[in-house]
């Protein structure tokens, strides 16, 4: 990280520079020194700015990736939790002390439920219905246990 920032002070400085160079006369910058090597500075400039402009580019977009993955996983859950909470409601407290198998008629409208509720997630996440009701019925569990634990 700390690169980054010495390349990003290189091409400020670089770019003051450039707008110096720019800045003095035509007549006594054919004459010095910066006058030979302003279009090197120039290129200079251009490239570490574009590097910069990319690297920043990048983390902006890795962050976001990850805060969209977070939400898409937070809502995931929030569906699933709610899917099982309409499966336990219909089953009544005696349904808490079953283990519903993955094939099972109310798995089977959890998941339709889940696929409305968070159509992004799923996609996100590449989720089939198995998965799906996999994941719905260990939800029922914990959903269950907490349930039975007040």
């Amino acid at each position: 990280m700390k690169l980054f920032a010495y390349l990003g002070a290189l091409a400020l400085a670089c770019v003051v520079v450039m707008l110096a160079a720019v800045s003095v006369e035509a007549q006594t910058l054919s004459d010095s020194l910066l006058g030979v090597f302003r279009p090197y500075l120039i290129e200079l400039a251009g490239i570490f700015v574009g590097a910069l402009a990319a690297w920043l580019f990048k983390l902006v977009r890795e962050k976001l990736g990850l805060d969209i993955e977070a939400r898409h996983r937070e809502a995931f859950q929030i569906a699933l939790t709610q899917a099982a909470g309409m499966l336990i409601q219909r089953l009544g407290s005696g349904g808490m002390a079953i283990r519903l198998p993955v094939d099972s008629p109310g798995i089977a409208d959890g998941v339709p439920y889940v696929q409305q509720a968070v159509p992004d997630a799923v996609a996100r996440f590449r989720l089939n219905p198995d998965e799906i009701a996999e994941k719905l019925t260990a939800k029922i569990g914990f959903v269950a246990a907490a349930a039975t634990a007040r």
